[in-house]
């Protein structure tokens, strides 16, 4: 048996007969409009040299579900995803082409080949899902970025321990980061530090043998968040945590793009150190990479939004909202402020409540007494989420900045949970009481069980604590 790390988030595996899986195969190119780029590099030759037999996807995240990366492979390839409350990860396969889909159900295991089975674990509203591999007598955990505790986790561990091999995220991927809030400047929008502890936690829960940092190895290339590279937290810093806090069990093992481990050599991996030197290495992959983020900013720059396509978005979405969630926004409204050329061309106040969608004047005075929920992004960005659904996606990469009111920041994170119910076939709320839905929440019913056990912490004792899920 014998597995290589491919990519931030993609893993291949094989057997001894040579059969061979691929997980998240963002292979080449960027993800979420330019911003997320493959660190290290992937080569050409390790791309060119991949031919699955099976494909498994995660979640429908872009660096996970990656669109360009795909196309590299047979329309009529396997492609295994979960099977949650949802279709669109199968809706969106058939869209790209392919017409070979299998959704495993939460627990469903399934065969490879001869002594090569999966088995797919389900987790979170908007579904993700963490892939348990056994290959040849060894086991590997693929939590990538499912947060599996509690007795979610433990049903995991319980069934297939002794686990050799587990891995986790361990860097931000969300939105926080993006947030401003204008009266409090000061106030800190994300704990960086949590990311590396809880890999840490969750490798030790899961009682591996060695825990590989993994859906975390990206860079931001895009003038707008080229930033964002000094919070990154790399697979150094998770090595180091592990010994600062003299963490022997799980062994960390950083490993990169083109590393490996086999059952008869052990592990395999490069001597370059792609993350001491980081700011350089980083210098010199834009400058690599200039002419294609070049032909990205003209391409940005001549976006132009009809307003009509905004107006039906907006009313369609409204009018998927219950009741409730309508009323909760009826005192606030959402301005998005979009740029093209350089410049604020256009902006949009947008009430949820109504649906109703106004646009104002390019050279509008935004205050924050009048504008307290500010979203700022390229016209480009905004006109993609509309066509292709993912509103959902566009804080993920982090081009897309909030400029709040400590106050009125609730109510984006609320309308950013709003998007995910939208896209994720939870809105309206019809869709919820199917019997695929039914089925999907009965199997998992520890998560349901969980989520009552954190709103209890909630509510009795005022804070989420996570930490005592992962012991």
């Amino acid at each position: 048996m014998e597995f290589q790390i491919l990519s931030h988030a993609g893993l291949l595996i094989k057997n001894k007969p040579g059969k061979s899986l691929i997980c998240d195969p963002w292979l080449v190119g960027s993800s979420y409009w330019r911003s997320w780029w493959n660190y290290p590099p992937v080569s050409k030759d390790l791309i060119n040299s991949l031919q699955p037999d099976y494909i498994y996807l995660t979640h429908i995240h872009w660096d996970h579900f990656h669109g360009d990366s795909l196309k590299r492979f047979p329309a009529n390839i396997p492609i295994i995803v979960p099977k949650g409350n949802y279709t669109r990860m199968k809706d969106d396969l058939y869209y790209l082409g392919y017409n070979n889909i299998i959704e495993l159900k939460h627990g469903e295991r399934f065969r490879i080949d001869d002594n090569f089975y999966i088995t797919s674990y389900q987790f979170w509203m908007f579904l993700d899902s963490a892939l348990l591999i056994e290959c040849d007598g060894v086991k590997l955990l693929n939590l990538n970025d499912s947060k599996h505790m509690g007795l979610t986790l433990k049903q995991i561990t319980r069934k297939h321990r002794p686990i050799d091999f587990v891995f986790r995220s361990h860097s931000s991927a969300n939105e926080r980061l993006s947030y401003e809030i204008v009266d409090e400047p000061e106030t800190p929008v994300d704990d960086l530090n949590r990311y590396i502890k809880e890999f840490a936690q969750t490798a030790q829960a899961t009682g591996a043998k060695y825990a590989i940092p993994f859906a975390s190895n990206h860079c931001h290339l895009h003038k707008d968040s080229f930033h964002f590279n000094k919070y990154i937290q790399h697979p150094l810093l998770v090595e180091g945590y592990f010994k600062q806090h003299n963490i022997q069990s799980p062994i960390a093992k950083v490993m990169v793009s083109g590393d490996s481990w086999s059952s008869e050599t052990g592990f395999r991996i490069s001597e370059k150190d792609w993350f001491t030197n980081r700011e350089t290495l980083l210098a010199e992959y834009l400058q690599q990479q200039s002419e294609s983020l070049e032909r990205f900013y003209e391409q940005e720059d001549k976006t132009i939004i009809d307003k009509q396509v905004v107006i039906d978005y907006f009313k369609n979405f409204s009018a998927s909202l219950p009741f409730f969630i309508r009323r909760y926004f009826r005192h606030v409204h959402f301005t998005y402020v979009l740029s093209a050329g350089g410049a604020t061309k256009y902006i949009y106040d947008i009430n949820i409540h109504t649906g109703r969608v106004v646009e104002l004047p390019a050279n509008t005075r935004l205050d924050h007494a009048n504008y307290p929920i500010q979203i700022h992004t390229t016209a480009f960005i905004f006109l993609r989420g509309i066509e292709f659904k993912i509103f959902s996606h566009m804080c993920i990469g982090k081009r897309v900045f909030y400029k709040v009111t400590a106050y009125h920041r609730k109510y984006m994170e609320a309308l950013n949970l709003a998007f995910n119910g939208y896209e994720y076939d939870l809105l309206p709320m019809r869709k919820i009481f199917t019997w695929r839905s039914f089925e999907s929440w009965m199997m998992r019913w520890r998560e349901v069980v969980l989520y009552i056990q954190l709103v209890r912490d909630k509510v009795f004792y005022g804070k989420l604590d996570f930490e005592k899920y992962l012991k």
